[in-house]
């Protein structure tokens, strides 16, 4: 089994997520290929149809940037293909918990829920956090 983890974005998100991930994962995030999308003349449909050919035992995370964009609907044709997950509102925590997960075998959909519980779990109004600063952390 061959896992596949893409991340899509409008314009330059992904690529900088990528560059972001292969900084604190290294070899892990080699793999990742990403979607920059409208910042060429090709067509959005033809680089999705790129991204997702695979042989039919390759499990493909699809990581979009907003549920309601171009990018995350051209991806939308897929998810009935089998071992193929797609999450949108993708953010570092998340990107780099599906690049860390295990491949000996096939993500469930609990799993993957569980994936983006902690992910957003991450994302913190940090004005309501009380901070102790410590005279060693200065």
């Amino acid at each position: 089994m061959k896992r596949k983890i893409i991340v899509a974005s409008h314009h330059r998100l992904a690529g900088g997520l990528r560059d972001t991930l292969r900084f604190i994962g290294g070899e892990a995030a080699k793999t990742i290929e990403v979607l920059t999308a409208y910042i060429n003349s090709r067509p959005i449909d033809e680089e999705v149809a790129r991204l997702m050919e695979a042989d039919s035992d390759t499990e493909i995370i699809i990581l979009t940037d907003m549920m309601a964009g171009s990018v995350n609907q051209q991806f939308m044709r897929y998810v009935s293909r089998a071992h193929t997950h797609l999450i949108t509102g993708v953010n570092l925590p998340l990107a780099l918990a599906f690049m860390m997960e295990t491949s000996n075998s096939y993500l469930t959909n609990t799993r993957v829920r569980a994936i983006v519980a902690d992910a957003q779990h991450s994302i913190i109004y940090m004005n309501e956090k009380s901070v102790e600063v410590d005279a060693d952390d200065e």
